[in-house]
């Protein structure tokens, strides 16, 4: 029995010696090596790169949009042309004088389409007069072709203000609403300018729009400012 004891003693070493083994496993013993978190895993450690197919933007934080948008010069310029067609109103020439280009002058347009040969041009401080009497050539009516012989005041009342367009219904900077069979050249006789239009869609229903009125006027960029340059007519020709 004696001799049994060495095996059994052996033996019981081996089985110890194994369950302190599992046992360890078990615990997490410092000779088995701990798995690493992704970088997705819940930790919530996340990749730094840009995952995106798209290329990152170029644009520097420091870039600015200008300091003037086209809505807010369209807005001055149509405080500005307010302010004439209240003068025109009104009748006070005086009141016209600094806002009329000095070296183009202010031409009178009596039909949509400027016509450069025939349209009459006054330096700002050589204005006409509605107390002179005496008859200009404005132009060439339309349909009779007839030459326009008024007076500064007739033309006034004909082809300026013959209708109260200080209280135009419609405003427009920079956009003809008035549609007629004489084409609008404002741009090709003065490029780079801007107008601002006062229209009158119709009076009488049954004319169906044909009884239009408008008056546009046209101004040039002047250093900060805008310039009077033509007070054009609108009307329907034939």
């Amino acid at each position: 029995m004696r001799r049994m004891y060495p095996f059994l003693t052996t033996a019981l070493l081996a089985l110890l010696l194994a369950g302190c083994g599992s046992n360890s496993n078990k615990n997490g013993a410092t000779d088995v090596p701990k798995a690493i978190p992704s970088a997705d895993s819940s930790f919530g450690i996340k990749p730094t790169a840009n995952s995106s197919s798209e290329p990152p933007s170029t644009q520097s934080p420091f870039e600015t949009q200008p300091s003037e948008s086209s809505n807010d010069q369209d807005a001055q310029l149509k405080v500005i042309a307010l302010d004439v067609v209240e003068y025109l109103q009104e009748r006070d020439l005086s009141a016209l004088i600094p806002l009329i280009d000095p070296e183009q002058g202010l031409r009178f347009s009596p039909y949509p389409h400027i016509n450069t040969d025939t349209d009459l041009v006054f330096k700002a401080d050589a204005l006409p007069s509605f107390k002179d009497t005496n008859k200009l050539q404005w132009g060439i009516a339309d349909g009779s072709g007839e030459a326009l012989d008024l007076s500064f005041r007739d033309y006034y009342e004909k082809f300026v203000y013959n209708n109260d367009f200080a209280d135009a219904p419609n405003v427009s900077v920079n956009k003809i609403l008035a549609k007629g069979n004489s084409e609008s050249n404002i741009t090709k006789v003065y490029p780079g300018a801007s107008y601002v239009e006062f229209y009158f869609p119709g009076f009488d229903k049954e004319l169906d729009g044909m009884d239009w009125q408008s008056l546009v006027l046209v101004f040039i960029p002047s250093a900060d400012d805008w310039k009077l340059v033509d007070i054009v007519h609108g009307q329907w020709t034939i």
